[in-house]
């Protein structure tokens, strides 16, 4: 690649921090436009970021020439409108989950991305951390025929600012819950029907904060997502686990974890094979002396970082550019999960079983 690929970042809250990140630390594109309307917080990350250039309005940014793609780190309500007018002004897009909050909404991001010719992506981070991508290969190869997927998320505080208003966020299982979502589906393959219950552990709140969701996939295979905002102050917890009727694989969190355990762990044939940082596999096993030998862990290293899932991202998505591919989360993968999500909204709402 000859020439730096030229960002610009249209809203600059907390997970854009991560999204420049990666896009930084590849080190094939540069930040050169910023664009957010809280004005000061904005031209301070755009002088730290490398940028030259700053904007209140999005139409500005999207009008600059200089401008080869951009990444949409708003409210999900947002992107569907901001992403159809990066596909008419001839703008790359990555965009934050989910592609947008509706399945019209989500029509028209990939209608008006393909007849730009302009790649769309949709950032379903969680797909690139490592433990998730070795978690796929063993239950592929390494656990004989799946049955159940388990997957868990505990948060410890009340949603606020845009995520607790559902007609800006979409709601605690939309905008929220859609990791664990795609993350059982990547591992246990696509979703057939799903059933849903939806409750809010206080009246006052707009969004629900309390998810249990039923799915069942192809191939008589069948998963549960269990999430709440209700647990002990700061907590942010998720766990997923899958069981096959030849072993089993559990990763311990993503994000952050209470539960215990190693970043990801396979058991099979009586045995534990467990995973985590490099930084970390020599003092686990010095902590291992004394242990009988037909108990011990066998240990392979994985990068565990959460943040690095971000770098992961963008550099797929600056390849997909620069070799002209389609992205592994294209618009079509993010409409999929919205779909599945909406039917779960359904089912809350009707108490039936939905098809998907």
């Amino acid at each position: 690649m000859e020439k730096p690929l030229k960002v610009g970042v249209i809203g600059t809250g907390s997970i854009s921090h991560c999204h420049v990140r990666g896009f930084l630390k590849d080190g094939r594109s540069k930040i050169v436009n910023v664009c957010d309307i809280m004005e000061e917080d904005m031209k301070h990350k755009a002088e730290k970021w490398g940028a030259g250039k700053t904007c209140t309005d999005y139409r500005d940014l999207l009008k600059d020439e200089e401008v080869d793609a951009v990444d949409i780190c708003l409210p999900p309500h947002l992107h569907a409108r901001v992403a159809v007018e990066a596909a008419e002004a001839g703008k790359h897009i990555l965009t934050e989950k989910p592609l947008a909050t509706t399945l019209k909404d989500c029509d028209e991001v990939i209608t008006a991305a393909k007849r730009n010719n302009v790649k769309l992506m949709v950032v379903h981070n969680q797909l690139f951390f490592p433990p998730h991508q070795e978690a796929k290969r063993l239950v592929d190869n390494e656990i004989g025929n799946p049955i159940m997927c388990t997957s868990l998320l505990h948060g410890g505080f009340a949603a606020s600012g845009w995520r607790a208003d559902p007609k800006l966020g979409g709601g605690f299982l939309l905008e929220a819950c859609i990791h664990r979502f795609y993350v059982s589906r990547y591992l246990m393959g696509e979703v057939k029907r799903v059933s849903c219950m939806t409750a809010k552990s206080s009246p006052e709140l707009l969004t629900e904060d309390i998810v249990l969701v039923n799915l069942q996939f192809e191939k008589n295979r069948y998963g549960t997502i269990s999430a709440n905002l209700g647990g002990p102050p700061a907590v942010w917890d998720d766990r997923t686990e899958v069981v096959g009727d030849d072993g089993m694989v559990i990763i311990n969190g993503v994000e952050d974890h209470i539960l215990g355990g190693l970043p990801l762990m396979h058991y099979k044939d009586g045995m534990w094979k467990t995973y985590m940082d490099p930084r970390l596999s020599g003092e686990v096993a010095e902590g291992m002396e004394g242990i009988p030998e037909e108990i011990k862990f066998t240990t392979y290293e994985l990068d565990t970082k959460f943040v690095n899932t971000f770098y992961y991202v963008v550099k797929h998505f600056v390849e997909c550019i620069v070799e002209d591919k389609t992205p592994f989360v294209s618009g079509e993968e993010g409409r999929r999960l919205v779909e599945i999500m909406l039917a779960a909204y359904k089912s809350a709402e009707t108490g039936k079983v939905i098809n998907v």
